[in-house]
């Protein structure tokens, strides 16, 4: 089935001019002398690689910086894990305030350009490939090159997915608009539906999984695509459609075979780009790209210098355990605490320290074992596996504590995804997920966002947001309604 056309505008229109000038097309299809189509652009392996590189660049959760920015900071500023920094000026405060606004600097308005500029960049690759004459001596980088621009594409699709449905588990629900081609000027659609976008997604996967060449040199660096990278995203599908099946099961099972959890010095040193313990897929930045510490201090991690910090509640519960690595990663040395829920509280964030690259700059890691086996507790728990849940969650903390910590006791179900949240709260904070987590379980469980006042304080903001509100699913952003007009809004926008 031919997936449905998006169109495109001053974001897509930009990306022409960055990654090459794409062919006028109107009723004669007119070609210009001298015009760089893709066919010019992309003639040979050489290129097809340069233009894979593209895409990679151009997938950004952690860019933004100085209060505004993509899912990484948004996840953290919309929900319960910061607090108004000691430099603040007002960076954050709109977002903090709970007002999602679908213009200017919004999440919105950062999410769907990006994700849809990576998809458009991976269907120009794919359109010139597709075209190409390959040799038979380069078929195999060929093929693996094709396999990481559908991964790329599916994992794009599978972020919108994320954000913009507002009910994963209803097959008729709007979802997304689903591009597996190169869009023209004059088209306009409406979403596709959920059920036509999963099936999207792991059809781009699935053929994905059967180009990817384990022998790639690439293969075994986690700054590249590979099959574990395809299981990975499909335990993480499987999550949001309810599959629990013994078949996701055994795959997650089988990362955490390949995967194990790293060590205390391993995981403190995921962070400053010294290990790459248990990471299945990162982002690679280097000086002169993004910088993540950008989303939290002006210039360095320093305790004059940030306009964001951690929060007293997010603090407290890093803090439970003595020990806890957690705590020692995500809350900097230089911080200054006073006391409990103290307003003067300085709670630095030390997650991403900088790296050899560059005070700010930290490769992105977007899947990790650790969330592989949170899954997993999750799916067992479903499965009215409560032994096993607490026995994932005890390994989990096992190997972040260092020493071996008592096994959980879940007497029901909630019991077990209460503190499974909690935990995936300690493990994931400032990686873009605490959103999308009580998106998912809020409702299940009745909690949303909900702050100590003494931080929702610093900011003057609220500090409830109930769950099942309908923030959190965000709304299509300004620029699409503003040329798509056939495209339906989210409830509440």
């Amino acid at each position: 089935m031919k997936m449905k056309t998006y169109k495109f505008f001053t974001t897509i229109f930009s990306s022409m001019v960055l990654l090459l000038a794409m062919s006028c097309s109107d009723a004669t299809d007119i070609v210009q002398d001298g015009e760089l189509n893709e066919a010019a652009a992309i003639k040979d392996v050489v290129d097809l690689q340069s233009a894979l590189n593209s895409v990679y660049s151009s997938y950004g959760p952690d860019f933004g910086g100085n209060g505004s920015g993509d899912v990484i900071y948004f996840n953290a500023i919309f929900t319960d894990n910061l607090k108004s920094g000691v430099a603040n000026n007002g960076q954050g405060s709109q977002a903090y305030g709970f007002l999602v606004d679908i213009s200017g600097n919004s999440i919105s308005e950062f999410l769907w350009p990006n994700r849809y500029l990576t998809i458009f960049r991976a269907n120009i690759a794919l359109n010139a490939l597709n075209n190409l004459t390959i040799e038979s001596t380069d078929l195999d980088e060929a093929n693996h090159i094709k396999g990481q621009l559908l991964a790329l594409r599916a994992l794009a699709h599978f972020d919108l997915f994320q954000y913009f449905t507002s009910d994963y588990q209803n097959d008729a629900a709007l979802s997304i608009i689903n591009v597996d081609f190169i869009p023209t000027i004059a088209d306009q659609f409406e979403r596709n539906t959920v059920a036509e976008t999963l099936a999207f997604i792991k059809a781009d996967l699935n053929e994905a999984a059967t180009l990817l060449d384990p022998n790639n040199s690439t293969s075994a660096n986690p700054i590249f695509i590979n099959n574990d990278f395809i299981d990975a995203l499909k335990v993480n599908i499987a999550l949001l459609e309810g599959d629990n099946s013994s078949t996701i099961m055994n795959l997650a099972e089988s990362l955490l075979a390949k995967y194990p959890l790293a060590n205390q010095t391993e995981y403190f040193n995921i962070f400053s780009d010294d290990s790459n313990a248990e990471v299945i897929f990162k982002l690679s930045r280097v000086n002169g790209t993004n910088g993540i510490g950008d989303l939290f201090y002006f210039n360095q991690v320093d305790p004059d210098d940030a306009y964001l910090e951690a929060s007293n509640e997010l603090y407290n519960e890093l803090s439970e355990v003595p020990n806890d690595i957690r705590f020692f990663t995500n809350i900097d040395s230089q911080s200054n605490f006073i006391a409990t829920n103290d307003p003067d509280n300085l709670l630095l964030i030390g997650k991403y320290p900088g790296s050899g690259d560059g005070l700010q700059i930290n490769d992105i890691k977007v899947m990790r074992s650790a969330e592989i086996l949170l899954i997993k507790a999750e799916m067992e728990a479903r499965n009215n596996m409560l032994v096993e849940a607490a026995t994932s969650i005890q390994d989990l903390r096992t190997a972040r504590v260092g020493t071996p910590q008592p096994l959980p006791v879940y007497t029901n179900l909630n019991d077990a995804l209460v503190d499974i949240l909690k935990e995936r709260r300690k493990e994931l904070c400032f990686e873009g997920q605490r959103f999308l987590d009580l998106k998912r379980l809020g409702g299940e469980l009745n909690i949303g966002v909900d702050r100590l006042s003494v931080d929702c304080e610093s900011f003057e903001a609220p500090c409830n947001l109930e769950a099942n509100n309908f923030r959190f699913t965000l709304g299509i952003p300004q620029s699409e309604l503003n040329g798509n007009r056939v495209i339906t809004q989210n409830s509440g926008y």
